[in-house]
């Protein structure tokens, strides 16, 4: 569920940024801003792409981390006057998200391994393990990556 939410709120901006500011922050968006705006749009959309219909741990948690630090950016751009409200609004969605994932990545924790078969799943999983031990503290610990260490070592 949170794939489809995002992704199709990537759509949303992407499509028409000014009906999501118009609506959301009550303020209309110069060009530059409706730039940003479809930027920010492609990358919800490529995040829910990324994460696939039934995200790991790691996908999860690393979705976290984007999400959070997509949430502080827009808190920063919040210091120009002129872009405050659209700036919070977007920061308080990027939040959210950020919930939803780490809520979906507390669940995600307890599941077992993919299985085995479906190659695209296989690179996705490879990789977000790879980056995750690398960028989420104490992902090791915590994910299945030492259990499945544990397994090839034996």
């Amino acid at each position: 569920m949170l794939a489809v939410t995002r992704g199709g709120y990537g759509v949303l901006q992407l499509a028409s940024p000014t009906v999501a500011s118009g609506r959301l922050a009550r303020t209309r968006l110069d060009a530059r801003g409706q730039a940003v705006a479809r930027a920010l749009g492609a990358r919800q959309l490529a995040q829910a792409l990324a994460s696939g219909p039934e995200p790991s741990f790691p996908v999860l948690a690393l979705g976290v981390e984007i999400d959070l630090l997509h949430a502080a950016s827009m808190l920063a751009l919040a210091l120009d006057g002129r872009r405050r409200r659209p700036a919070l609004t977007d920061a308080l969605i990027a939040a959210g998200f950020a919930l939803a994932g780490a809520l979906a990545a507390r669940e995600a924790a307890y599941d077992p391994p993919p299985q085995r078969g479906n190659a695209v799943q296989e690179l996705r999983q490879k990789w977000a393990d790879r980056i995750a031990a690398a960028c989420v503290p104490g992902y090791a610990a915590r994910s299945g990556v030492s259990r499945i260490r544990a397994r090839h070592d034996s």
